[in-house]
């Protein structure tokens, strides 16, 4: 059986090399995307693919990594009770039906992340042909330059009938595949912290706070159109053009917000928790009342 440092070692590990392919592969393709232009519009398909299949070994290692992370974090709900928040984790994880609902509200946040950023686009009053230049029952168009670190090469895939396309924007891909997750591991732990102690609805809105601040770093324009025309569409170019600079700030809030916060309840559940335990510990050995030993065992 392998132990948790091993597992938790390999989590560190392959989310590390998976991170760093992701980012060198963008940050190599926006030093080098004129170069890429030069093989003419739309770029060198070659190129463009090759792209995107390290990413997608990037997205492996990550998830890989999650799962190597899953696997330690209920490896360590097996510690004494509650004697650290990496087993209060575990021990929300080991819950099928937490697990259950990690999973629902992770898959139900990607689907609305996808079509929040724009990945998935769905259009059923817009003729392709006409207005992307589509041939046939799919087709696809790239372009690779110009543009900031992460939004370059674009790609996108048209399916003419079903009215619908998948848009591949290289920090929207790999995003989508980090937030969702987070989130779903934090929809656990909360469910958890709800369970073992009185809830307060600060915490839940804080959970909150986290899943809506993700919908803005896949793509603060479509996130700031979003949002605007949910309060009735007043403003929203205005909005949407805000908030596109602020994209670096929008991940570098969001992801360690989502990371940070099942520690937070994890917290909250141990200082719960762990009074009531130690004060029935206490209870148990308390001999104050006991009779008298007799005299023969003495």
């Amino acid at each position: 059986m392998r132990r948790p440092s091993f597992m938790g070692t390999a989590a560190l590990g392959s989310m590390a090399a998976g991170a760093s392919v992701a980012v060198f592969n963008m940050f190599y393709w926006a030093q080098y995307q004129h170069y890429f232009d030069r093989a003419g519009a739309g770029g060198s398909p070659s190129s463009i693919l090759s792209f995107y299949l390290a990413q997608a070994i990037s997205i492996f290692l990550l998830l890989l990594g999650f799962r190597f992370a899953y696997q330690y974090l209920r490896m360590r709900s097996s510690d004494p009770a509650f004697s650290s928040s990496f087993a209060v984790i575990g021990s929300a994880l080991s819950d099928k039906t937490l697990a259950r609902a990690a999973v629902i509200g992770a898959a139900l946040y990607g689907v609305l992340y996808a079509f929040t950023s724009s990945i998935i686009v769905f259009q059923p009053g817009v003729d392709f042909a006409t207005t992307y230049g589509t041939t046939g029952l799919a087709s696809w168009g790239s372009l690779p330059c110009c543009g900031d670190v992460g939004t370059l090469p674009w790609a996108a895939l048209y399916l003419s009938p079903l009215h619908l396309a998948v848009q591949l924007v290289p920090l929207s891909v790999l995003l989508v595949f980090i937030v969702p997750p987070l989130v779903g591991l934090n929809l656990a732990i909360a469910l958890f912290s709800v369970r073992r102690t009185v809830a307060k609805v600060t915490g839940r809105w804080m959970v909150a706070c986290g899943a809506a601040v993700g919908l803005f770093t896949a793509c603060p324009t479509c996130a700031g159109f979003f949002l605007a025309e949910s309060v009735g569409g007043i403003g929203a170019t205005t909005l949407a053009v805000a908030l596109a600079p602020y994209q670096a700030v929008f991940i570098a809030v969001s992801i360690p917000l989502l990371v940070l916060m099942p520690f937070f309840f994890a917290m909250r559940v141990r200082k719960t928790v762990l009074p009531v335990t130690g004060a029935a510990m206490a209870r148990g050995v308390e001999t104050g009342n006991d009779p008298p030993l007799s005299a023969g065992n003495r």
